[in-house]
This record gives C-alpha cells, structure tokens and sequence, in this order.
C-alpha cells in the first residue's frame, strides 16, 4: 500500500490555495484549538475536507471518489474503494487509493480533530437544514465544575454534557444550588446548537457512548436528601468533541471509548 503512496506523489501545482490552510491548522494546534488523535480504523475515519498526518507530514483530504462501493458477493465483503486526492503540506499532491491511505495512516498517523466552530457549523449542517423560519431546538453544552469539594476536584477531566432549550448561561445561574450541577457553579467549555433534529436522541446517544465512564457520586441538596447525577463524565475533552464529530458524521457506531487507554477505538 505504501508503494501507490509513493508512485502518485508529484508537486502540486496549485499549492497556493492550500498554504493558508496549512499555516491556520498548524496555529490551531499550537493553540490547543484542534487536537491529534491516534487513526484507529481502516476507512470510517476519512472524511473529505479533514487532516491528518501521514508519516509525520500534514495532510489535507481534498476530495474523495469512490468508485468501487462497499458491497458482499457470495459471502465474499468488498470494501468501498477509489481514488483521492491529498494535498501535503510539503508542496506535493497525491490520487492514493481510499484505502491505501486509510491503510497508511492505520501504521502510526493521526487525525486532526476540527475547531468548536466547525464541529458547530458541520452540526448545523448535518443534522438538519436551516432556514430563515427555522427555530433553535436546543443546544447541546459540555461543562466543568468549579467546585470546591476536595472529591470532586480529584477528579481529572470531568465534564457535563447535557441539553437546554435555553440560554445555557440562564440553565446554570443557579448551578450552586442544584444537584445536577454538583451543587456547585460551572463553567461553559463548549456550545453546539440543534437545529430541526431530535436532540434527546443524540444526547442520549452521546451518554451511551460514555456511559463507563459516567460519574459515580451521590450529592446532597440544600435539605440534605441524596442525588445521583448522571450527566457527569471522566473523559478528555477532546474524547468528548471527537464522540460529537463521529455522531454528526453518522459514524458513532463504528467506534467505543477505551477508557484505560482514554481513546476512541474502531470495533
């Protein structure tokens, strides 16, 4: 597979509408906007218009054709298969086939995860189209605790993932006198807005996902009676955004969070 990568690089002539790309994503990394995380499959993971690194250089997938879909003959399963094109940041292009390159970043390459912007705007997108008459549904929301309490505080990683239809900034101004915010306030990490979709279902569909990893810890309200919240997870953020990504792009299915490893991994 690594020889099809080989043959087909060649300079690329118009390299510079990519440049700017390049430089933005390496300063999105610099600046902990976007993360690198390990290329756990063979396939599920290309998406047309990400990045990535491949044998240490940074990628940019231009564009996916398959021309061979996935389909089963005789018992006998063929994967889907075509041609790409991958624009490096060294100047140079490649038409790899899909999976050489799933293949070739399989062996040590990494995934850049998007911005919270795009993974907001992709949300939009895929899940519903908007309109001037469109009405927000809700917004999907990941918090951290501020709390005080010694207990909670040990706790590496910690975040809510919840659904409000409202302001979220109004769902929290009480937060230090309801248990489902560990009776404590809480800061906004990250916003995504739903439009025209069934947003339970996805929440509900996130909080499987990281259902292992779902908090286990009884709070006491004002009155003293006991709670168990279960919105609360010990999980890395950039899981938690990635787990988001996979669910707009119809591929949670394909993966579960390895909590001893603190990664997504295919299954």
């Amino acid at each position: 597979m690594l020889t099809d990568f080989v043959a087909k690089r060649k300079p690329c002539r118009d390299f510079a509408n990519y440049e700017e790309q390049f430089i933005q994503v390496q300063n999105d990394l610099k600046e902990n906007k976007r993360k690198l995380i390990h290329f756990t499959d063979k396939g599920e993971s290309l998406v047309q218009g990400n990045y990535y690194i491949l044998g240490g250089v940074l990628l940019y997938l231009e564009s996916i054709d398959i021309s061979s879909p996935e389909k089963t003959i005789e018992g006998k399963r063929f994967r889907k298969d075509g041609r790409t094109r991958c624009i490096f940041e060294n100047g140079t292009e490649s038409n790899m086939l899909y999976r050489s390159l799933a293949k070739s970043l399989y062996h040590g390459g990494k995934i850049i995860t998007q911005t919270e912007g795009q993974i907001n705007s992709a949300f939009k997108k895929n899940l519903g189209v908007i309109k001037e008459e469109d009405e927000l549904a809700g917004t999907i929301y990941i918090l951290q605790s501020l709390s005080k309490n010694a207990e909670i505080q040990s706790f590496d990683n910690l975040y809510k993932v919840g659904f409000s239809t409202t302001a979220v900034e109004k769902r929290i101004a009480n937060a230090e006198n309801e248990p489902t915010y560990l009776m404590s306030p809480v800061k906004v990490v990250a916003e995504y807005e739903a439009y025209n979709m069934n947003t339970q279902k996805f929440e509900s569909l996130l909080h499987r996902f990281l259902a292992d990893v779902c908090l286990d810890l009884k709070v006491a309200d004002n009155k003293g009676r006991m709670h168990q919240p279960r919105e609360w997870f010990i999980a890395p953020l950039d899981v938690i955004n990635r787990a988001i990504e996979l669910i707009v792009a119809g591929q949670i299915q394909h993966y579960s969070y390895d909590s001893q490893l603190k990664e997504i991994v295919a299954v």
